[in-house]
């Protein structure tokens, strides 16, 4: 019997802690009472919409100044009562709950009749509450798991507080009946939909976790924008594009002794094509070369990791190697820069930087036609 009876201690005290975590998640404002209960005949569950600022005493409505605080009251729908009803009072029947445990258990018997009393008491007149208000078919559930929970603890109430001194046999009753109802009270706590009223409005918390991430670089360049730079001297203009990505396993290089390049298990190549153009010269001086940006001023920057490019190959059967270099007015250069990137590499995470004219501008490599 006595193994028993702690099986159903635990199982009780479990249960209850169970319910209070859901109470703490479901309603935060619960634990810091705001939402108290009040009847549901009175006005104290109506919320208060504050409008302009709270310091200071409001005058009547109809007398004031410019600055006085005017509160309006929203009535609550019984619904809502309800909910709130629950969250408000759900800690407090767990507390006498698990107060009665501990009494019992270190036999203080007047402990154990004033706390099952009090559950008791607090337990009518919550039923009262709750079958006074007119829900609507959506909760009707949730109002008869609060009106089973409370059952219950009157049961066990009841039970603790005529039957002192204890035998086991009444102990055990009363537990299984405190059991049923932490039951009872967590089913109504889970279907129970909206924060209490009174609380402060809380933001849901997004628990999608392929959500899209913040970006890295908001104000980045997209595929085939055009970036606009002047040299050092100002004197002559230059402009640079990122114009396509793909992704490749291997490749090899042109002409009589080709050299092939293949990806490390895990891995695979990323190409990168860039074009920097000599746009014009627009100063009084001689100097009409513009340097284009090296490929060694370029970082590829993916999922919080940093990538610089491999050395130059020259021609491949891809195409050509970008390698920058000095532009005469009106040239262009253009080709690859290649990268070894994870084998699963997605260009929506993927940002590519560059350093040229004193600035840094950067180009988010979604929609490049990577394959």
């Amino acid at each position: 019997m006595a193994a028993r009876s702690s099986h159903a201690v635990v199982l009780l005290v479990a249960g209850c802690i169970g319910a209070i975590l859901l109470v703490h998640f479901l309603f935060p404002g619960a634990f810091a009472a705001v939402s108290p209960y009040h009847p549901a005949n009175g006005s104290g569950t109506d919320r208060a919409l504050e409008i302009g600022d709270l310091s200071g005493d409001a005058p009547p409505l109809g007398v004031g100044a410019e600055n006085s605080t005017v509160l309006l009251l929203e009535p609550m729908n019984d619904d809502e009562r309800l909910e709130a009803l629950i969250a408000s009072t759900s800690v407090p029947l767990l507390e006498l709950s698990v107060g009665q445990i501990y009494s019992a258990h270190i036999r203080d018997d007047a402990a154990l009749r004033d706390r099952a009393a009090d559950i008791r008491s607090l337990a009518g007149s919550l039923r009262a509450d709750a079958l006074a208000l007119e829900v609507s078919p959506e909760v009707t559930s949730v109002r008869s798991d609060f009106i089973a929970a409370l059952d219950e603890f009157i049961a066990a109430g009841t039970l603790l507080e005529v039957s002192v001194p204890l035998n086991r046999s009444v102990l055990d009753e009363a537990l299984g009946h405190q059991i049923l109802g932490a039951e009872h009270l967590s089913d109504a706590l889970q279907d129970c939909k909206s924060p209490p009223a009174g609380s402060p409005d809380i933001e849901p918390v997004s628990m999608n976790l392929m959500a899209d991430p913040i970006p890295a670089f908001p104000d980045a360049l997209q595929i085939g924008e055009r970036f606009c730079y002047d040299d050092a001297g100002g004197a002559n203009s230059g402009s640079l594009i990122v114009s396509q990505v793909r992704t490749l396993q291997s490749f090899h290089t042109a002409g009589l002794k080709p050299e092939k390049y293949a990806a490390k298990p895990g891995e695979s190549f990323l190409l990168v094509t860039i074009k920097a153009t000599h746009l014009g010269h627009k100063g009084d001086g001689t100097n009409y070369r513009l340097q284009s940006p090296r490929e060694n001023a370029f970082t590829l920057h993916y999922l919080g990791e940093t990538y610089r490019p491999i050395a130059s190959p020259g021609p491949t059967n891809q195409g050509g190697s970008y390698s920058g270099g000095a532009l005469g007015r009106h040239e262009s250069i253009s080709g690859y820069l290649f990268f070894e990137v994870p084998e699963d590499f997605d260009p929506s995470h993927a940002y590519l930087e560059a350093s040229v004219g004193g600035s840094r501008p950067v180009w988010h490599l979604a929609g490049g036609g990577a394959a």
